[in-house]
């Protein structure tokens, strides 16, 4: 039922589209809402009373609420049944690979994006974090080779939570036309049913 989540966050912020998108992905029904982070709402006294990190996402599931996107959509898993692997073994490994996007390519990526839309860094600053983006997708890019999804077993978290880190791609001005594996995955992750872009998923009020 939608009033069991509410989902705190913005249209801009990668990890809110992650956990959207295991929400949409599960078919949980949710309430949603809009955290201006260019006022700075997610610092107020009233969001950290939400999250004491003072940053989105948040979701609030029967009144608890949930923070950090990768733990979020490993904890709608566990209640879900959808999206963890089949056995212990691909849940540990979806796990291993949520890890490794946070420290080799989710960062990169959306510092890049943040550089290219929003501010201008030092130039040094810039390319430094534009060729880390670029290793991140080299390898995924090779990691990916020969797999139709991260798990033999199908679609799980760990594609969910690498396709947040990729999707906004195109706005760090990095053309996968470059990375056909990485496209080939990424049209296999918009057939899934419930599956939508992050402008078409998140309100942007």
């Amino acid at each position: 039922m939608a009033e069991e989540f509410t989902l705190y966050g913005s249209f801009l912020s990668g990890p809110t589209y992650k956990v959207g998108l295991m929400l949409a992905l599960t078919g949980q029904a949710h309430a949603y809402r809009h955290v201006d982070l260019s006022k700075a709402e997610q610092k107020s006294p009233e969001f950290l009373k939400l999250n004491r990190f003072g940053q989105v996402p948040v979701l609030v599931h029967a009144g608890r609420p949930l923070v950090q996107s990768c733990a979020i959509i490993e904890y709608l898993a566990d209640l879900t049944g959808r999206f963890g692997g089949k056995d212990a073994i691909e849940r540990q490994e979806a796990r291993e690979w949520l890890h490794w996007d946070v420290d080799r390519l989710m960062p990169w990526m959306n510092r890049t994006r943040f550089y290219t839309r929003f501010v201008k860094p030092d130039p040094a600053v810039m390319e430094a974090t534009r060729k880390a983006a670029a290793m991140g997708l080299d390898a995924l890019e090779t990691l990916l080779t020969g797999r139709e999804f991260i798990l033999p077993s199908g679609p799980s978290m760990a594609d969910i939570g690498l396709f947040s880190s990729v999707v906004h791609a195109a706005e760090a001005e990095f053309d996968l036309d470059e990375y056909p594996v990485i496209q080939a995955w990424w049209q296999r992750i918009a057939a899934l049913p419930g599956f939508k872009l992050p402008y078409e998923l998140l309100p942007k009020s």
